[in-house]
């Protein structure tokens, strides 16, 4: 075993440089190769900037609603929050217990009552606090009233509580535009840390006094997330790719859905990713401003996973195709094989071997030559030996000149010419039938060793497919007919190359299985919507249970499935389909026992033809 793996590569490479289909194959595939990652590198740097244009659009148009929403409800909070400040009844309240010098615990509870009714009222309140030149007064928590949680303010803030409340009644004095104090911390909850609040303080002013006789400040406590919920901002501040996230007026990070960043700069926040493209609104309050900040390395990343993928995919099909092409080269040049080792052969006997000739194209004809040769050779080989070795030597350098060179000409062309010159022979002697079937398998070898590898016009596919509909029931003798309906304005539209003949050859080899007559094919292309509508369907016994799901999961699934021996042929092409027309490609399934099968395809309508066939 360790000697025949030594010599392995030896063998390959005799192989290689002994067979020219190989060198023709290899030349073919690493071209192809280089070609598709230089596709790709251009379609990926394409995609990508296409990807960018889109998300800017989209996070433009939901940046621009979202801070409208959010607008709106800050207006509302504001308008609760001093709504809280001309309570009547709470500050009546309020002064009551205040002249009683102790808050007692009926009087609590009257005011926690009060309290209450209005949070609910409001509704996205967290807490309301009453706070006074002596410091806190009461505090609701619409969580925690009367638990043996603390408040927000209770909870280590009351130093900050005491802050707003002066620059609150700073404000009065001063009479500012403004007279409510908004401040963003506390921004938790140490037992509600999920909640996130915006505080809104207002002074307590009733209906009847003026603001010199101001007291006591409202402390109203909103929680934030309900507000950007209501405003539809959450929806687009945790996304794959962008963020969404809000500053104040010192540019600090007051919400993201990543709580570590709260309190972070937004400059400090973008140095933490790698690179970013950001979009930002003003808010009308607060100094506020709305960010979207779009992750442009994680992008990227992205792409460039999707498009690695992509290339193996590429290289595997392209490895398929390449066995396929090398072993197709090596049926159409075995006639030259057998004529090389029969000539291999003279030279180990005297009796000179005969070669079975199996047809009658060029290649053939060239192995009767031979055989002629042969006979001649033997009848005057005892006569003249030496003129024999000679002539035979001669002979052999000419054959092998000969040989070369077909070997160096053999190829499609030289395929389709000689049929040609065959149909032209049958024309001659009148059999016009014979080189209407020759024209037409002409045609087809032509159009499919063509060097137009992927983009065809639709025209031209539906025409080829005709000739092979044709061929194929002049060869079933009638087992079935068929219909094309096409109308010739699409016929210069852009097609994915053999892609309707698989299926269509399906119907025949398994729809029409133990038939004699009386099948059909009909093959319709319409425009419907938006895109293009092509069906290829059959009267035949259509799909047993197992294959039809079979079908079904190839025609969905995105990737290749691994399969060993049904629905190949048909994974290939829905394969190339897919990488041909992209995500607007889609293939509809229908069959039913007895009734037959049904394909339909909706294909994008090209923008502009012409440009687009390859």
């Amino acid at each position: 075993m360790k000697e025949k793996i030594k010599k392995m590569p030896g063998r390959i490479r005799n192989y290689f440089c002994s067979h020219m289909s190989a060198q023709v194959t290899v030349t073919v595939v690493l071209l192809l190769i280089l070609a598709g990652l230089v596709l790709q590198i251009y379609v990926k740097n394409q995609y990508f900037n296409y990807l960018l244009r889109n998300t800017r659009s989209m996070e433009e148009s939901m940046i621009e609603t979202s801070t409208i929403n959010i607008d709106a409800n800050l207006k509302d909070i504001i308008s609760a929050a001093c709504n809280v400040g001309v309570n009547e009844t709470l500050r009546v309240l309020v002064e009551n217990t205040e002249a009683d010098g102790i808050l007692l615990a009926k009087e609590k509870l009257t005011l926690g009552s009060r309290m209450d009714d209005i949070a609910h009222q409001i509704g996205s309140v967290v807490s309301i606090a009453i706070v006074s030149d002596e410091g806190l007064w009461q505090e609701y928590g619409v969580y925690w009233y009367q638990t043996s949680s603390k408040g927000v303010w209770e909870d280590g803030n009351l130093d900050k509580l005491q802050e707003i409340y002066e620059k609150t009644m700073a404000l009065q004095k001063e009479k500012a535009n403004v007279r409510y104090y908004v401040e963003t911390d506390p921004a938790v909850h140490s037992q509600w840390p999920q909640i996130r609040m915006v505080h809104i303080a207002v002074p307590l002013i009733g209906k009847t006094y003026s603001y010199s006789h101001v007291k006591n400040v409202a402390v109203v406590s909103f929680d934030m997330g309900d507000i950007l919920e209501k405003s539809a901002f959450d929806r687009v501040a945790d996304k794959p790719l962008s963020i969404g996230y809000i500053a104040d007026e010192n540019n600090r990070i007051i919400y993201h859905p990543n709580e570590e960043y709260d309190g972070m700069t937004v400059e400090s926040y973008r140095k933490t990713l790698d690179s970013t493209e950001n979009i930002s609104r003003s808010l009308k309050y607060f100094g506020w401003t709305a960010y979207i900040t779009t992750d442009l390395g994680k992008m990227r990343a992205q792409v460039n996973q999707m498009y690695t993928r992509s290339i193996y995919v590429y290289l595997f099909l392209l490895c398929i195709c390449g066995f396929l092409w090398q072993f197709t080269i090596r049926r159409v040049l075995k006639p030259i094989d057998i004529i090389r080792d029969s000539m291999r052969n003279i030279k180990l006997s005297k009796n000179l071997p005969k070669i079975e000739v199996k047809g009658t194209n060029e290649i053939w004809q060239l192995a009767g030559y031979y055989n002629e040769m042969a006979e001649t050779l033997e009848r005057q080989y005892k006569e003249i030996r030496r003129y024999y070795r000679e002539k035979n030597l001669s002979i052999r350098q000419k054959n092998k000149a000969e040989k070369e060179a077909l070997e160096s000409q053999i190829n499609a062309h030289f395929l389709c010419n000689t049929l040609t010159a065959i149909n032209y022979n049958a024309i001659d002697n009148e059999d016009y039938e014979v080189a209407d079937l020759l024209k037409k398998l002409s045609n087809m070898l032509s159009y499919t060793f063509s060097r137009k590898l992927v983009s065809v016009s639709l025209g031209q596919e539906l025409r080829w497919v005709e000739q092979y509909l044709y061929l194929q029931k002049f060869r079933l003798m009638d087992v079935f007919d068929y219909e094309i309906e096409f109308q010739e304005e699409y016929g210069e539209w852009p097609c994915c190359k053999l892609f309707i003949q698989p299926f269509v050859e399906n119907s025949i080899l398994h729809g029409f299985e133990g038939r004699e007559s009386g099948g059909m094919i009909r093959i319709t292309g319409h425009i419907d919507g938006s895109r293009f509508r092509l069906c290829i369907e059959d009267n035949g016994c259509g799909m047993n249970e197992d294959t039809e799901k079979l079908m079904q999961q190839i025609l969905m699934e995105k990737h290749t499935l691994d399969l060993a021996g049904t629905g190949i042929g048909i994974q290939n092409v829905v394969t190339r389909l897919r990488m041909y027309y992209g995500e607007e490609l889609s293939v509809v399934l229908e069959s039913e026992p007895e009734k037959g099968t049904k394909f339909t395809f909706w294909l994008p309508i090209p923008e502009n033809p012409e440009k687009d066939i390859e």
